[in-house]
């Protein structure tokens, strides 16, 4: 990000996103409740419930909250988002905010963001990126490339305590122009007068809305001091191409399928036998494979849905799984897949 960016660290995506959604409201909006009620924002229908929730939170009109539709890779596009922008404006509607992902929780979709980055600074919107999952593939050379525009983005959420493999809590909000959110969030009452900050010095209460903190820092400077850059790229890089190994294994099983394409270290698949193809059918045979590979202990994986179907899911970013752990967990699901 540019020069002079800045943030904090918080307790996770979900409190990251809600701090840049109430400075882009308090800019717009101030204290006028009439604007309040016109505010509306934008995201994908693959955009995490925090971002929907932290407008809830921040009192955008639930009915202002455009979940738009994807594209056929679950990426927000473009010239829907540019329409429905105009469709608003025309309505007489504020668009004030638009959150797009930078590695959805569901498939690790990336949205468009550098078109999204041009339609913001024409309609003079705030962009904000989700990128709590995939910020930090930007240390590996596929994950940069992936992330090509999150740069440009008025704020972004990203999460230590994910690919940056910092314990739990851990995540940040950057901000491109951190005085927006000093705009939103200082408060000094007169028994905190003698906490004002003067000159280079920094209140990290002044951004957000935590005023009490945990040293949430020492974790992250930590983790780079003993292992180095170099080693957590080298990590991430290695995590990354995990689960294009896992699509290459589905992909040789005639019982399973591919539901979504590895995108940066996620894959959806389902096992989906020959002769079977009611819905019904293979969405239970699924959820009873899901529940046999977890209940093995050697392997965890997560389900969600595709577009309705019930989906297999894998996020082998963990710094300790290896290439034979995917080999191994896609043989025992095709396994359980032929009874």
């Amino acid at each position: 990000m540019p020069a002079g960016s800045g943030g904090l660290l918080t307790n996770g995506g979900s409190g990251a996103n809600l701090t840049a959604l109430v400075a882009a409201r308090h800019e717009v909006v101030g204290d006028d409740p009439a604007r309040l009620a016109r505010l509306t924002m934008y995201m994908s229908d693959q955009s995490h419930s925090s971002a929907q929730r932290a407008a809830w939170m921040a009192g955008v009109p639930r009915k202002n909250i455009r979940l738009l539709p994807c594209d056929d890779d679950f990426r927000l596009s473009a010239r829907g988002l540019t329409r429905a922008i105009a469709d608003d404006r025309a309505q007489g509607m504020i668009p004030f905010m638009v959150v797009a992902n930078a590695g959805t929780t569901n498939t690790g979709a990336v949205d468009p963001l550098s078109a999204i980055a041009d339609l913001c600074e024409r309609e003079k919107i705030w962009m904000h990126i989700d990128a709590a999952y995939g910020g930090f593939a930007v240390l590996a050379p596929d994950g940069k490339r992936a992330l090509a525009g999150i740069e440009r983005a008025d704020s972004v959420t990203m999460d230590p305590h994910k690919w940056l493999f910092v314990p739990f809590e851990c995540g940040c909000l950057l901000a491109k122009e951190p005085a927006r959110l000093k705009a939103a969030f200082q408060i000094l009452p007169d028994y905190m007068k003698d906490l004002e900050t003067r000159g280079g010095e920094v209140n990290f209460a002044d951004y957000g809305e935590q005023l009490s903190r945990m040293t949430r820092g020492i974790k992250v400077w930590l983790n780079v001091q003993y292992y180095g850059m170099d080693a957590l790229s080298a990590a991430i890089a290695y995590s990354l191409a995990l689960a294009p190994l896992a699509e290459e294994c589905v992909r040789a099983e005639p019982g399973l399928e591919v539901l979504a394409p590895a995108t940066l270290g996620i894959l959806c698949f389902r096992a989906h036998p020959r002769g079977v193809d009611n819905a019904a059918a293979l969405d239970k045979l699924n959820a009873e494979i899901l529940q046999r590979v977890n209940e093995s202990g050697k392997f965890f994986i997560s389900s969600t849905r595709i577009r309705g179907t019930f989906s297999l899911r894998i996020c082998p970013i963990g710094h300790r799984t290896r290439e034979s752990d995917m080999r191994e967990l896609i043989a025992m699901v095709a396994g359980f897949a032929k009874g």
